[in-house]
């Protein structure tokens, strides 16, 4: 069993700003079992809704206890700068803290996958002090290597898999905002109330619908990454199984003892979604036709069973479980999403209220898909370190 941390932890998010927030006396209360989970990514891990692992984790009779940096857009290589730049933060608890697992989310076609050297990655940012490759095999080694210097027996890392964003949802999104901003100027509104309202404005599902109908998931994830590396912005296919595959086999290659014994690990919400959307093509998900349906706006997924998934996903690679043993009511509810809940559960966090859009409600048969489809796919995926013979011993086994 593990100890507790040595000294108390603030639950952090990174939004805009930094979020703080997490009463001493919770950590002094928890128990040695805890399971204790950094994260570092953006939005899309943000989707998951990591200030409720700990509460769906408790319906299955596990302590967990998560610290969350989250930053708008962020990609790997922006979490290891602020090492550099605010060390007193992430990196501070990364090292000092007793954490029991890192949780690393993989984003954006800037940094590339491997060997990209370069001064600055975006032509507005101030210059590193010296080259620096900011590739996610580089970023993402970054961090395991720092949380290795203080977990090397225990210590286990997962990337957390994006999904492929809907071809045509970002022109379309344009065009919306622009057709709003004119709509609300003709109205008379200051610039700035223009500005803001235009901001939030996303696309309704009725609007998106049309987009949804047609996303032929599949074809998007199974597309092979295409590095450009003149124009690394323009690369291809870096939300997909192939890039989050070459990823995860990069890292196992640097790191042969973690992956050997079952320490380093994919968590494939990608391949979830394939199995799902074969599934709700089949008609197997009442009332869902395709995975497109979790998108509220061509890249983030909706409130209620989309979220539902990548939570269960990430507990079923974390704990080595079956998630059919979830309670999932907390997911259910888009009050629960308001960030004046998100405070009382005692954690800092941010949930941006415009990515949730409408709840797609979990029903106990869509639940029932969802958990056999997470367990199938995981129990059999040659990345989660997870078979079914070692289920339930999320500490020591693996494959």
């Amino acid at each position: 069993m593990r100890t507790a941390l040595k000294r108390p932890v603030a639950l952090a998010a990174i939004v805009v700003a930094l979020v703080t927030a997490a009463p001493a006396d919770i950590l002094a209360a928890e128990k040695d079992d805890t399971f204790r989970v950094i994260y570092f990514g953006n939005s899309f891990l943000g989707n998951s809704v990591p200030w409720f692992h700990p509460t769906l984790a408790r319906s299955a009779g596990h302590t967990m206890h998560v610290q969350a940096y989250i930053g708008p857009g962020w990609q790997i290589w922006m979490h290891v700068n602020t090492f550099y730049t605010q060390p007193e933060r992430a990196r501070k608890s990364l090292v000092e803290d007793d954490w029991d697992a890192v949780v690393i989310h993989h984003f954006g076609s800037h940094p590339m996958l491997k060997d990209n050297v370069r001064q600055r990655v975006f032509h507005t940012q101030k210059p590193f002090p010296e080259p620096r490759d900011v590739s996610d095999v580089a970023s993402a080694s970054a961090i395991i290597d720092l949380f290795l210097s203080k977990h090397p027996d225990h210590g286990r890392a997962f990337v957390y898999g994006s999904w492929p964003g809907i071809p045509g949802a970002a022109e379309f999104r344009k065009r919306v905002r622009e057709e709003t901003r004119k709509s609300l100027e003709a109205e008379g509104l200051s610039r700035d109330e223009v500005l803001k309202k235009v901001k939030e404005r996303k696309p309704t599902l009725a609007e998106l619908t049309p987009l949804l109908k047609k996303f032929d998931y599949a074809a998007e994830w199974r597309g092979k990454y295409e590095p450009n590396r003149e124009v690394p912005w323009q690369s291809k296919h870096t939300h997909s199984r192939d890039y989050s595959w070459r990823l995860i086999a990069e890292l196992k290659k640097k790191y042969p003892k973690l992956a050997k014994a079952g320490r380093l690990a994919l968590i494939p919400n990608g391949d979830v979604f394939l199995a799902l959307d074969r599934k709700m093509r089949a008609g197997k998900v009442p009332g869902v036709t395709n995975i497109g349906f979790f998108s509220r706006d061509g890249g983030h997924v909706r409130a209620g069973l989309p979220r539902y998934t990548l939570a269960a996903t990430c507990f079923a690679v974390m704990f080595r479980e079956n998630p059919k043993v979830l309670d999932w009511s907390i997911y259910n509810d888009r009050k629960n999403y308001s960030n004046e809940n998100i405070k009382k559960l005692g954690m800092g966090g941010y949930v941006h209220q415009p990515d949730l859009g409408e709840l797609l409600e979990i029903t106990p048969e869509r639940a029932r898909v969802v958990n056999e489809t997470v367990w199938e796919v995981i129990t059999a995926h040659r990345h989660t370190a997870v078979r079914k013979a070692a289920a339930g011993h999320g500490r020591e086994q693996g494959n």
